[in-house]
């Protein structure tokens, strides 16, 4: 495999764990991240060589993904969905198989469980902290936030998972 090819393979994987950190420091996803990871698809798949029946396949995963989340953002309530997820999930989709697309889901939900249990549990320890060391003022003020999940980071190995799954794997292994 020559560098050039090992170049672009990371493209996507280097993106999306960019987006995942960026989640975790700012809780934010910027839109031009979430282009980045979109727009990037298009001349990795050219330059490496993807059959156009496959790319087609890849274009109508997005479209499929990307309706099902813009649907996704509009119905859910202020705050409980954030649309950097929403667009992120769908950019992410561009470089996943449409058959492997479940698989994508799938590891989303698992990684969000995960992340969800990490967050709790470093909140219950802010709370344990904010007992035992600032007193009782303390304790009331932590209790009244609620835990922000950075979900970048769930989207972020649903799609790296996913990626090494799908034909950008007849390139991985060779």
């Amino acid at each position: 495999m020559s560098y050039l090819t090992m170049l672009l393979l990371a493209v996507y994987p280097a993106l999306a764990l960019y987006a995942a950190l960026n989640d975790f420091r700012h809780y934010r996803i910027p839109n031009w991240l979430n282009l980045a990871i979109f727009g990037s698809f298009f001349p990795v798949a050219l330059l490496l060589g993807m059959p156009w029946d496959v790319f087609l396949w890849h274009l109508v995963g997005f479209a499929t993904v990307f309706g099902i989340m813009f649907v996704a953002f509009m119905l859910t309530p202020a705050g409980k969905f954030g649309g950097g997820d929403a667009k992120m999930i769908a950019a992410s989709a561009i470089w996943i198989d449409w058959q492997h697309l479940p698989d994508y889901a799938v590891m989303i939900a698992l990684a969000g469980g995960v992340l969800a249990i990490i967050m709790w549990g470093w909140r219950i320890l802010q709370i344990e902290y904010g007992v035992w060391m600032q007193g009782d003022a303390t304790l009331r003020k932590v209790m009244s936030y609620h835990v922000k999940l950075p979900y970048g980071a769930a989207i972020a190995a649903g799609g790296i998972y996913a990626y090494t799954l799908s034909w950008w794997k007849t390139l991985l292994v060779g």
